[in-house]
């Protein structure tokens, strides 16, 4: 551990600040992360997700955090992702997918059977390799056909030591990076020579009620306004009411599966409840989704220890690198099966491995705005079902 910086703040008189002060840095720091990434351009290429996790690991490993607040600790992370999910997916539009065109459908399902297909792959070359490599594989299909949530969701589901789950995370943001600048500057030229050219089609799918408001600085803007904020403290009670509900339903499961069980159950009952507009045109549940989800990135990071990262872990590193680059190759090779055009195949990469908000930046290095609503979609839907999949095949692979 790093000197303790804090030393003080483990006096007795201090012990109560000590905890009050870590809270308030937990609530408050994704605050700081969104106006840092809004005013640096250097800090918005790591994203506020990204992070939170550093933020974290720095904030566990100087000493401020003791033993003593792990209940604290776990406690948060429950928290959040059980109120989380519902704020995420009560704003999709999951009326609207049975429009979809028939493409972007075909992108959806193969895409989904990429990722699968190569973490099974993976998973048989590494399970003599990696601890609880299913546990691994499960948070793979979480993160890489949802996104964060999901991954964090299935992390609660499966029991995955919080260290593991940094090791996923920390992995995952530097492999993904170079996959990125592939993504943004040689996939359109060298997928072309394999796969047929874009063609434009007129589409007019909506899929939520704020599709190009993520989860920056800006996408906050007005919440506190009272008719924002009046529905948006509704919708939270609501996601109160689902995770009080879903942890009844998860204690019938057996006990090894009562917190699968309850996740499935939050997000089979978030996506009904989305079906009702007056719940699914409530403003700004996505960012308030997106928050908690920065606080639980935070609190787990702060529960890792720089020593994780060892030659050891470098297993977890090569695995994710095979699922990032070869799921990609799976894609274009069922692409060229059913001649999906180029464009189309690396935005539904995109929205798979990097989730719906990196779309828009994809599709404008691609110079084609037109994909962005069929990417933002395919974003979407993984959000819906990544714990649904992630929690199956980890324990199907088990």
């Amino acid at each position: 551990m790093i000197i303790n910086l804090f030393y003080l703040l483990s006096w007795p008189g201090f012990a109560r600040m000590n905890i009050l002060l870590v809270g308030l840095i937990y609530v408050f720091g994704p605050m700081l992360l969104l106006y840092g990434c809004k005013k640096s351009a250097w800090l918005n290429k790591f994203g506020t997700v990204g992070l939170a996790y550093v933020f974290g690991i720095i904030l566990g490993n100087i000493g401020l955090i003791k033993p003593e607040m792990k209940p604290l600790q776990d406690n948060l992370t429950s928290m959040t992702i059980a109120l989380a999910l519902p704020l995420l997916l009560f704003s999709i539009n999951i009326k609207q997918w049975s429009r979809l065109a028939l493409k972007t459908s075909l992108a959806v399902f193969l895409g989904i059977i990429s990722v699968l297909l190569i973490i099974v792959i993976g998973y048989y070359f590494f399970r003599d390799k990696i601890a609880e490599c299913w546990k691994v594989a499960g948070l793979m299909v979480g993160v890489y056909i949802g996104a964060t949530a999901n991954m964090a969701a299935i992390m609660k589901a499966l029991n995955v030591d919080p260290e593991t789950f940094v090791l996923v995370n920390a992995y995952d943001i530097l492999i993904c990076i170079l996959y990125f600048f592939f993504l943004i500057t040689r996939a359109q030229k060298t997928l072309t020579r394999i796969l047929p050219a874009f063609k434009p089609l007129n589409t007019t799918v909506g899929i939520g009620n704020e599709a190009d408001d993520f989860d920056g600085w800006d996408a906050y803007r007005g919440i506190h306004k009272r008719k924002v904020i009046g529905p948006l403290l509704v919708a939270l009670l609501l996601s109160v009411a689902i995770a009080g509900i879903s942890f009844f339903i998860g204690n019938l499961f057996p006990a090894e599966f009562h917190t699968a069980g309850t996740i499935l159950s939050i997000t089979a009952l978030s996506i009904l409840m989305s079906i009702l507009p007056a719940v699914n045109r409530i403003r700004k549940t996505f960012q308030s989704g997106m928050y908690l989800i920065v606080i639980f990135c935070m609190v787990v990071g702060s529960l890792a220890d720089f020593s994780i990262f060892t030659t050891s872990s470098l297993y977890i590193a090569a695995f994710i690198a095979i699922v990032v680059f070869g799921s990609m190759f799976f894609q274009v090779l069922f692409s060229r099966l059913f001649k999906i055009d180029a464009d189309t195949t690396i935005i539904a990469s995109t929205a798979f491995i990097f989730s719906a908000p990196f779309v828009p930046t994809v599709a404008n290095a691609l110079r084609n705005k037109e994909i962005i609503l069929s990417g933002i979609t395919i974003g979407i839907i993984g959000y819906a079902t990544g714990n649904f999949l992630g929690i199956t095949l980890a324990y199907f692979l088990r």
